[in-house]
């Protein structure tokens, strides 16, 4: 067995990005430089819409009819006074000293 004490991973993740920056640097410049100039377009709103058969527009309308009647119910339904509510977030304690 190794008798070194293990590297704390923060200072690991730190070694790790150096270590890709460095490769990144070393590597190729004409190819380094033609990624950097490169842009993506940048997109446009919703995208185009696929060509569909009659089937699938009933269906889609089906669909958005179920889903707005579902949320017309949720929306109504109303609370008694004083209910508790239905997620409470509790942050826990960090586990320090431990490694995983």
């Amino acid at each position: 067995m190794d008798s070194s004490p293990a590297i704390p991973r923060r200072r690991f993740v730190k070694l790790l990005a150096a270590s890709a920056a460095t490769l990144a640097m070393t590597s190729d410049p004409a190819l380094a430089a033609a990624k950097t100039t490169e842009r993506h377009r940048p997109a446009s709103g919703a995208p185009a819409p696929a060509k569909s058969s009659a089937a699938l527009e009933k269906e889609l309308r089906t669909e958005k009819k179920s889903v707005a009647d579902m949320l017309k119910v949720v929306r109504s339904y109303t609370l008694p006074a004083g209910s508790p509510p239905a997620m409470v977030f509790r942050p826990m304690k960090a586990r320090r000293g431990r490694t995983s």
